[in-house]
């Protein structure tokens, strides 16, 4: 009699893509998901310092950002613990999300995936639970700058120019200082020193951070676009934006978009709670796996309950491993 049918679950089904991907790059598949935090980072770097990890990891990443510190350490880890560190991103993957993609040495990117710059965010004074681009001072700075010197410059052409040489340059030059200081100096009475040195602090951080990661696959000045090259923190940065910033970008293939997939309410945008997942069958349980195979098939010489051992024998077992194993991950 053939084989009974049998129904792949959702845990099934997901653990089958990752095997499959772990294969093709001989790698672990790693999922984290939710804000950079050190807590999570830490059990991150117990996963990749177990004894059967492969040669080299997948690292499926989607976040808003999070700590640059954590993200630091994460990518240090995985540069430490593998031969290759390959960052897979499906969904979004922002602010300490793309510091991590500097100590990458490949980069898989989905048509869903995006990257962002690399600028700070800070606390909104006087509003709760709201962010502003650390980049936003200082380009409001560098243009009221430009916009004084301008006027400045302008007003001093043009007493002259009305004066018909009257005016000496001392005299036109002292007018035009007190005009461009009196429209000016309110504006910026109105800048923190102590926020504009905070937010140089920050921007130094990600920079040093991103000079200290960075692999063979970061372009030339690529830090430097990401820390200050970009009008907007939520600026996309797409496969072919991210092409000019990395010597290897690649497009996911087929099995890669369909784990994604399986999962994307937390690989497509992250979770609320953040966790870390590794979702390929470990090297040894495969062989204890196939081991069980074997022994199902060789202790009965046939027939129908055979077959359906051997089915059941097939199944993958395993489950994501994390110090707890999380739900968001099923359905």
């Amino acid at each position: 009699m053939p084989e009974p049918a049998t129904t792949e679950t959702h845990e099934e089904k997901y653990t089958r893509l990752a095997n499959l991907v772990a294969d093709k790059h001989n790698a672990d598949v790693i999922l984290y998901t939710g804000d950079i935090e050190n807590v999570i980072v830490d059990q991150l770097i117990r996963l990749a310092k177990q004894e059967d990890c492969r040669e080299n990891v997948v690292l499926m990443l989607t976040t808003n950002g999070g700590s640059p510190d954590a993200a630091y350490r994460m990518a240090r880890c995985l540069q430490n613990q593998y031969k290759k560190f390959i960052l897979y991103i499906y969904g979004v993957c922002k602010s300490a999300g793309t510091l991590v993609s500097v100590g990458a040495h490949e980069i898989i990117l989905s048509d869903f995936g995006e990257f962002g710059p690399l600028d700070i965010q800070l606390g909104k004074r006087d509003e709760l639970f709201e962010q502003v681009s650390g980049l936003n001072i200082t380009q409001a700075l560098n243009s009221l700058n430009t916009r004084a010197q301008n006027m400045f410059r302008s007003t001093l052409i043009d007493l002259k120019r009305v004066s018909r040489l009257q005016l000496s340059t001392k005299l036109a030059a002292e007018i035009a200082s007190n005009l461009a200081i009196g429209l000016y100096a309110k504006i910026y009475a109105q800048i923190d020193p102590s926020q504009l040195g905070a937010i140089e602090r920050s921007i130094n951080i990600a920079s040093d951070y991103g000079t200290r990661l960075k692999t063979k696959n970061v372009k030339q000045d690529t830090i430097d676009k990401l820390v200050s090259g970009y009008s907007s923190h939520g600026f996309v940065i797409d496969i072919k934006e991210a092409k000019t910033l990395f010597e290897v970008v690649l497009m996911s293939d087929k099995t890669e978009e369909e784990l994604a997939a399986c999962i994307d309410w937390v690989s497509r945008n992250p979770a609320q709670d953040p966790f870390v997942a590794k979702l390929n069958i470990p090297q040894k349980d495969i062989k204890n796996e196939q081991s069980t195979i074997q022994d199902s098939s060789g202790t009965q010489p046939g027939g129908d309950k055979n077959n359906q051992a051997s089915s059941e024998a097939r199944r993958p077992r395993h489950k994501p491993r994390t110090s707890e194993t999380p739900k968001s991950v099923k359905k």
